[in-house]
């Protein structure tokens, strides 16, 4: 049998009609149906095995259906039940209705008129709905978010566990007590007019707050039912991590801020200062012309590292807000500022990512920079940085990954062995930022980056957690 069979149980003291039903059921209909002739069999059979629905006639001598309905849902609340009655008046109906059938049918259309497939019909109908509900109710039941339905006026109707352990009681104890009861009076105000909100609109509400130093994020759900009153479902979710997370970045984009503005005013400005003064002063001797060649090239070498320096704090901030780019466009844009020489690039990647495009513009030339001055060369790590370099072109190859991309090159490599990615590593005449900027943009849109060997024995770096566009 297979696992979405429905199990079927016929009720009738008609034997001829309980068999018919059920042999119809199962040769025609796909089902696993039973037959049973009267209710005090049928719950014997009940209290047995497991069905997905019972079929049961209304008036049967000793036990009716309604009888046996209520005599069912005292063990099982839920199973589907469907009334076959012989009486199509509205009395009959408004019973089987408030004795909480699923369905009904007048039985002489199913006797006369043979419609079994209206039967199967209505039977796959409320058993396919049951094992949603059931779906449903398990995943509300195991949700890590506290869920709770609640009447229009904070009247707890039902909870999951995880509520009942938020507020600190068991989920049967929460049931008919009110929202105010059990949870600070000023968040439950809150959550009461959310509720009234999102059954007047129709429209689920949202809300953020904090409740004794918690912070939540809360949804109110309006939901249709048979209940006599409106109900909302709502559903809570601890966000205090995430808001913790949140501030932290806010003030370490605060420092870095600060810092790229001490960096920029309280350096440049004095160091602008002194490159104008050497400018102006004229060397007497050969010996004063090369001290004044050291100093400007010092002075030089620390305006490159005052640049890369504001390029690494504004490098380092998150990225909150990115836009649709190509892997192709910024390589290829990026390619253009660098002093390429006779290395030659080839972009295989076709992805299109959710990135900050001027972040990833760096990413690419510190890359490109590392592989065209050096060659890929040096053993230990550097953007501008190499022990030696190589006369020979490089070729760089930037490609798709199944969550990413990468850049490689066929020069000699760079040694796996060092952190490459630490600030000041530099062998040449490089900063040692470079890979640190390369690092730092990474980190920022949360993608991971590692470095291996390209197939020719370069450097290849393996950028994956990239959040690709739909």
């Amino acid at each position: 049998m297979a696992a979405d069979t429905i199990r079927t149980l016929v009720v009738d003291d008609s034997e001829f009609f309980a068999q018919m039903t059920a042999e119809t059921l199962t040769e025609e209909h796909d089902m696993e149906a039973v037959a049973e002739h009267s209710g005090t069999d049928a719950l014997s059979r009940l209290a047995d095995e497991e069905f997905d629905c019972v079929v049961s006639d209304y008036e049967m001598p000793e036990m009716d259906g309604l009888t046996l309905l209520r005599a069912i849902r005292e063990d099982d609340p839920t199973l589907p039940f469907i009334l076959l009655t012989g009486r199509g008046d509205e009395e009959t109906a408004s019973a089987a209705i408030a004795a909480g059938v699923a369905d009904y049918l007048l039985k002489l259309e199913v006797v006369e008129d043979k419609q079994y497939g209206r039967l199967a019909n209505r039977i796959e109908s409320v058993v396919g709905q049951d094992r949603t509900r059931r779906k449903f109710e398990s995943l509300v039941e195991n949700s890590p978010d506290g869920i709770v339905q609640v009447a229009t006026d904070g009247t707890i109707l039902s909870s999951n566990r995880a509520m009942a352990a938020r507020l600190d009681r068991d989920t049967d104890s929460l049931v008919g007590e009110h929202l105010t009861d059990v949870m600070d009076p000023t968040a439950a105000r809150r959550r009461v007019a959310a509720v009234r909100q999102a059954v007047e609109t129709g429209e689920t509400q949202e809300l953020e707050d904090s409740v004794s130093g918690r912070h939540y994020q809360t949804q109110f759900v309006p939901v249709e039912s048979h209940r006599q009153r409106d109900t909302v479902q709502l559903v809570e979710r601890d966000v205090t991590e995430r808001v913790a997370r949140e501030r932290e970045l806010e003030r370490q984009n605060e420092r870095l801020e600060e810092f790229a503005s001490v960096v920029s005013h309280d350096l440049r400005n004095p160091l602008n200062v002194a490159q104008s003064a050497v400018e102006l002063l004229e060397p007497r001797d050969e010996t004063e012309t090369d001290l004044l060649a050291k100093v400007d090239r010092s002075l030089t070498r620390m305006s490159e590292i005052i640049e890369d320096v504001l390029t690494l704090a504004r490098e380092g901030r998150t990225v909150d807000d990115p836009e649709r780019v190509t892997v192709e466009a910024l390589a290829t844009e990026a390619w253009a500022w660098v002093e390429t020489g006779d290395a030659t690039l080839s972009v295989t990647a076709d992805a299109t990512i959710l990135a900050d495009a001027t972040r990833v513009h760096d990413l690419f030339t510190n890359l490109f920079r590392n592989s065209v001055e050096h060659g890929s060369t040096s053993s230990r790590a550097g953007s501008d940085d190499g022990v030696e370099h190589n006369d020979e072109s490089v070729a760089i190859e930037v490609g798709s990954l199944p969550c990413g991309f990468y850049v490689e090159d066929d020069g000699v490599g760079i040694s796996t062995s060092e952190n490459v990615f630490e600030m000041g590593e530099s062998s040449g005449d490089g900063t040692g930022i470079g890979l640190a900027i390369v690092w730092q943009v990474a980190q920022a849109h949360g993608w991971s980056v590692g470095l291996t060997e390209s197939e020719s024995g370069g450097a290849r770096f393996e950028f994956t957690g990239v959040e690709l566009a739909d």
